[in-house]
């Protein structure tokens, strides 16, 4: 068999939750399918229940040059799983008297001599740590430019929420998610108890625990740890995992971010994660590291958040609401038990997913790489089905058996005979090039149709530099060859292309002012985690209007991004700072 497969068995406790061998051979059958089907280079599973590690599984590699395979020990980036450490740390704060997370934030903060206070709403006095980590303040998302920046986390702090914003949506009325919020709710935890983030995640949670787990934000810790580290790969159009190159962990982090994504765990480390939460804070089962009513705080609903339902054929599981870093959904083999749960992704190179079922005291944990990331939902839903079906009743559901294999049949990589020796070859950045301003390949296939370019004259009308108050600057200029470029905080560089049917719109403002508008369409190809198929299908585009005031007398232009990766953020403005 072309893919490496590893399962540990002798971590298991022959207990009266123990699987038996015959039951977790079929289990493993089945998840070797599933990452066979989907292309992945590796995962990591990891089930926990009564305080026990169920058991640890590793399938593929960590490194397909290498052929390193993915063990109990190999470290994944956990993305937006990382949020509910900081909701952890910050309902520990709480414990210990240091914050309350339901009283008002900007009399907490004036007591330490720091203001907090939004520029425009009358939830300035109102709004408190829940909210932030709710996601229910109403303030925007900007879907990953916050990431593009170097601010310190205080600086972001202050920008957040001095700064007027883009766009809002009503202040506890809906459901926003935002990464910056978890930042913020981690910076006020660091003025409350006068210690950084990392230090008490360091001290509070990894320590005690014995965990091996790090962050990003610790360079000396990732250098050491480099080796643990599955590649960064993405799935390329010729279904190749390529390797995007070990420096984007340091070149495409701002470290203050941290706490809204910026973990490494592996999946030992989240098997003595997962044992706290559902033991309800005692550590090894003797001894109590926070007081029961600590986590569940975790898992009560804050914000209405009940449009989602995820489906596999006959079985579904409804999202109810959102906690604290938590999704709030029934579980699906029995829609009166709870399922608490988190997925992450991390600039789609490593993925990972995260579910708690408190009535079984039952935790499940997997993370992985590469692989063809329109199924990673479907993934999900398999993957939860199944250990689900194998620990609730004790073996595998014939009709769950064959619905998971009617799914995987219709996956592309159950479909191609040769599809798996796609998983032991892997393409380096260096074997991609650019051409031309085409991205190609070595093969000379070119993945971008043709746009029309914006002519040099009319792009020298809007030259200048432009600032957003969070996200840094946007610069358009020429480029040594004289092609026009955007460049975003000196360092991510995109083509410019223009929407011919969107050029020179002519407007006027209420001020009188005559404007002209154009519509650039912008690509970037030095952004090292975007795949060739995402460039093919523009999701590394970035559509960008511009506004020149046509009045003698007044020079201020805007630049505005009106989507980004396929998103559409409502007008991320930036104005004009010189020329």
């Amino acid at each position: 068999m072309l893919l490496f497969c590893l399962i540990l068995l002798g971590g298991i406790s022959r207990t009266s939750t123990s699987i038996p061998a015959d039951v977790l051979a079929a289990l493993d059958s089945q998840i070797s399918k599933v990452v066979r089907c989907h292309g992945l280079a590796g995962l990591s599973l990891t089930v926990v229940k009564d305080g026990e590690t169920l058991f640890h599984s590793g399938y593929g590699h960590a490194d397909l040059a290498s052929r390193a395979p993915v063990t109990p020990d190999t470290l994944y980036a956990i993305g937006s799983v990382s949020k509910q450490f900081a909701s952890f740390l910050l309902e520990y704060y709480q414990e210990q008297g240091l914050l309350d997370l339901v009283q008002p934030i900007a009399p907490q903060l004036a007591k330490m001599n720091h203001e907090f206070k939004l520029t425009d709403g009358e939830e300035n006095e109102e709004i408190n740590v829940q909210d932030l980590l709710s996601h229910r303040t109403g303030l925007p998302n900007y879907m990953g430019l916050e990431f593009l920046g170097n601010n310190t986390r205080e600086q972001l702090f202050q920008d957040l929420f001095y700064s007027k914003q883009d766009t809002r949506q009503p202040y506890r009325e809906s459901w926003h998610y935002n990464n910056w919020l978890y930042v913020a709710a981690a910076r006020i935890g660091e003025i409350m108890s006068g210690r950084t983030f990392e230090e008490d995640l360091q001290s509070l949670v990894f320590s005690k625990l014995g965990m091996g787990a790090g962050t990003l934000s610790d360079r000396a810790y990732l250098g050491r740890n480099l080796h643990r580290l599955a590649k960064p790969y993405v799935f390329d159009q010729s279904e190749v995992n390529r390797n995007v190159g070990d420096n984007m962990w340091v070149r495409t982090w701002n470290p203050s971010m941290t706490p809204a994504g910026g973990l490494l765990a592996s999946g030992r480390d989240m098997a003595k994660w997962m044992n706290l939460l559902l033991s309800g804070g005692v550590l090894n089962s003797r001894q109590r590291l926070v007081q029961s009513q600590t986590i569940n705080n975790m898992f009560r609903k804050l914000s209405d958040y009940d449009n989602w339902t995820q489906t596999f054929k006959n079985w579904s599981s409804k999202c109810v609401g959102y906690g604290e870093g938590w999704f709030l959904f029934t579980c699906p083999l029995d829609h009166n038990n709870a399922e608490y749960s988190h997925t992450g992704n991390f600039y789609s190179v490593h993925y990972s997913k995260i579910n708690l079922y408190p009535e079984q005291k039952l935790g499940i944990f997997y993370a992985f790489s590469g692989g063809n990331s329109t199924l990673n939902r479907r993934l999900f839903s398999v993957i939860d089905l199944l250990i689900l079906d194998m620990v609730l009743n004790g073996h595998l559901n014939p009709r769950i058996s064959r619905e998971v294999n009617d799914e995987l049949e219709s996956w592309p990589g159950c479909q191609t005979n040769d599809f798996p020796s796609n998983l032991l070859r892997s393409k380096g950045p260096s074997q991609q090039q650019s051409l031309g301003g085409h991205v190609t390949d070595q093969d000379g296939s070119n993945h971008l149709r043709s746009r029309p370019k914006i002519r040099p004259r009319l792009f020298a009308r809007y030259l200048g530099v432009f600032r957003h108050p969070f996200l840094g600057t946007a610069e358009l200029r020429y480029d040594d060859e004289q092609n026009p470029r955007l460049v975003l905080n000196d360092e991510w560089t995109s083509r410019v292309y223009v929407d011919s049917k969107k050029y020179g719109k002519l407007g006027r403002r209420r001020s009188g002012d005559d404007t002209e508008s154009i519509v650039l369409h912008c690509f970037f190809d030095n952004i090292p985690w975007l795949p060739d198929h995402s460039r093919d299908d523009y999701n590394n585009e970035m559509e960008v209007e511009i506004e020149r005031l046509v009045s003698p007398n007044s020079k201020l232009q805007k630049l505005i991004i009106s989507k980004w990766l396929k998103y559409s953020l409502k007008a991320v403005i930036f104005t004009r700072v010189k020329d």
